[in-house]
């Protein structure tokens, strides 16, 4: 009995999104702050005195602007576009649909429609579309003025309202932020692969399921990097970076010559290294790309032909400065504490495109090395050991 009543109460009260009392509070107060100024200035301006001065759609539209700010039906063109064009289709029907429940239904009906098209779907639009028919004596009286006066007003005062309010409280953004664009071709191979097509297998996913939901494909993108970082946190259990560093580091100096440096990568079969000064503090990061980013000649040729011209006395480098390390080395370095818990790496090189991460300890000299072969060793073969140097 005690199963069937917690079911029956799962059923008829689901679970809704986990947000903390802050968020519900800052959504109250901006309902609030909303729907006051846009009944007080469409009272001072549309229609002072007389007349409706606000539109009960106004309402829903503060629950989705301030309620669920990153929501696509709470974008600006969701908003102005979902309510103007509803607003438009219900005084054509209530003028020349002389039925009124016929008239009322298809209201409604081609504003959903028309929303769908026009990318704009807001639901406090089929709202806003009844009310042109039903609204009585005072809203047919304004005509096209219901739309061009008052619904503009609103939606106007709405929507500035909540892109003020939503850009000042911590932690919101309105507009939502669009998903970056994608990087240029010669860039693309630097993006993991699974990253590169996440995006495209997400609305390829949206598209299968053929239903609208209420949520961008960049936040599912963030929830789905949020859900796997739980998930590894949890197989990983409290696996530090020191756990897994490489500590017999391979390194040069700032002032090691880019044949010795060369010569070193190649030796030791490795893409890149750091490199330290005298108090074993990284100062940079040299890979085979940087020697390919300094120079001049012409690309079509063979990287072999390239590398070659690179290093041989006849190469000129873009810059006068003597032919070194920092001369070519990464100055931006990403660097990790060796106490940083492993899970937090995954992070860090999907986001900034490493390959190597330099750890450090409390006095920031290198005490280590991680790789993305030794992500790869913990998380697919439980190994916590170091990788080979």
């Amino acid at each position: 009995m005690g199963v069937r009543l917690k079911g029956l109460i799962s059923y008829l009260f689901p679970e809704q999104a986990s947000v903390s009392a802050r968020e519900k509070l800052f959504s109250g107060i901006g309902g609030f702050i909303g729907i006051f100024l846009v009944a007080w200035f469409t009272h001072q301006v549309a229609h002072p005195g007389h007349g409706p001065i606000i539109i009960a759609s106004m309402g829903a539209s503060a629950v989705l602007l301030f309620g669920v700010t990153h929501g696509p039906l709470s974008q600006p063109w969701a908003l102005v576009g979902g309510n103007l064009i509803s607003a438009f289709i219900g005084v054509l029907c209530a003028r020349y649909i002389p039925e009124f429940y016929l008239a009322a239904a298809t209201a409604v009906g081609v504003a959903i429609f028309v929303m769908y098209w026009l990318r704009c779907l807001h639901p406090p639009g089929g709202a806003t579309a009844l009310l042109a028919v039903i609204g009585g004596r005072q809203i047919h009286h304004l005509g096209f003025g219901y739309v061009f006066t008052l619904v503009a007003v609103n939606v106007g005062i709405m929507l500035l309202t909540a892109w003020v309010f939503n850009n000042v409280m911590p932690g919101r953004r309105y507009p939502a932020q669009k998903r970056r664009a994608a990087p240029p071709p010669e860039k693309a191979a630097a993006v993991a692969p699974e990253r590169r097509h996440l995006h495209e297998d997400i609305m390829a996913a949206l598209r299968d399921m053929d239903s609208f939901i209420d949520i961008t494909a960049e936040d599912i993108e963030r929830i789905y990097t949020s859900v796997t970082i739980h998930a590894q946190q949890r197989q990983l259990g409290e696996t530090v970076c020191r756990d897994i560093m490489t500590r017999q580091v391979v390194f040069v100096r700032p002032e090691t010559s880019l044949q010795e440096t060369w010569n070193i990568l190649i030796r030791q079969g490795i893409r890149g290294m750091p490199v330290v000064d005298a108090k074993r503090r990284v100062v940079g990061m040299v890979a085979i790309t940087d020697f390919l980013k300094h120079t001049d000649w012409d690309w079509r040729a063979k990287c072999s032909t390239r590398l070659r011209h690179l290093l041989s006395r006849q190469s000129r480098l873009k810059t006068d400065a003597p032919r070194r390390a920092a001369h070519i080395m990464t100055t931006t370095v990403v660097k990790t504490h060796e106490d940083t818990p492993v899970v937090e790496l995954f992070v860090a090189f999907a986001e900034k495109r490493i390959n190597h991460l330099p750890v450090v300890d409390g006095e920031l000299r290198l005490v280590g090395i991680v790789t993305r072969l030794d992500l790869l060793h913990l998380f697919y073969r439980g190994d916590r050991r170091p990788a080979a140097a």
